[in-house]
């Protein structure tokens, strides 16, 4: 069963309605959202949860700051990057780190879908587009 508008929208609403203050889905919250859906059909309730868990995937990923580097940085840095990326984008974000050497120098943010990257391999590749 496909959704329509009014499901998507609805979907995307208890996608809201599941986040705490700071941003982050709330485990409470979701379970008074699914609680809520215990009226409906089998065959809507399965289509309507789908796309819920869509719109939650798309909120932790947006809740998520996730730094990519090639050598070390220090615990303050990244603090204080998730500090003043949180306040742009007004959420409390979570700070995952992962080793990447094939950035070889620098680093790579990510919040959802935008990517601020400020590393030599990145250099290299837009050196590399202008030049093709």
């Amino acid at each position: 069963m496909t959704l329509d508008r009014k499901q998507k929208d609805l979907a995307k609403k208890l996608a809201r309605l599941s986040l705490d203050a700071g941003g982050q889905i709330s485990t409470e919250r979701v379970q008074a959202v699914l609680s809520s859906l215990g009226s409906q059909t089998v065959r809507a309730r399965r289509a309507l949860l789908k796309a819920y868990l869509h719109y939650l995937q798309i909120e932790d990923r947006r809740s998520r700051l996730l730094v990519e580097h090639a050598g070390d940085i220090s615990p303050s840095e990244l603090e204080s990057m998730r500090d003043r990326l949180g306040k742009k984008y007004g959420r409390t974000l979570r700070l995952e780190t992962r080793v990447n050497a094939a950035l070889i120098a620098g680093l790579r943010a990510s919040v959802g879908d935008d990517i601020y990257e400020s590393s030599v391999a990145g250099c290299l590749a837009a050196l590399q587009s202008a030049l093709l």
